[in-house]
């Protein structure tokens, strides 16, 4: 792996071991609950518009993983090793 894309990796590792990430994460999953009630929706428009602001969210509290997994596929290839 090359040094800017490990630059890349460290740099996002660094930032899901602070404090204020995690707090943001924790308030974005309840954000998320709030939002996935959907009882008080009115139409079609309103429930599309919170699944896309579900999924905005997800990405978010998903991050860690996906950059995560993708590190360790970054160094698998660098390594030769294809499975995964």
């Amino acid at each position: 792996m090359d040094r800017e894309l490990e630059a890349y990796f460290d740099n996002y590792i660094e930032l899901f071991n602070t404090k204020g990430f995690k707090q943001l994460v924790d308030e974005l999953k309840q954000n998320t609950t709030q939002l996935s009630d959907i009882q008080s929706v009115k139409d079609s428009e309103e429930l599309f518009f919170r699944k896309g602001q579900v999924t905005a969210l997800a990405m978010i509290i998903n991050l860690e993983s996906t950059i995560i997994a993708a590190r360790e596929q970054a160094e698998a290839e660098a390594k030769g090793d294809l499975y995964v």
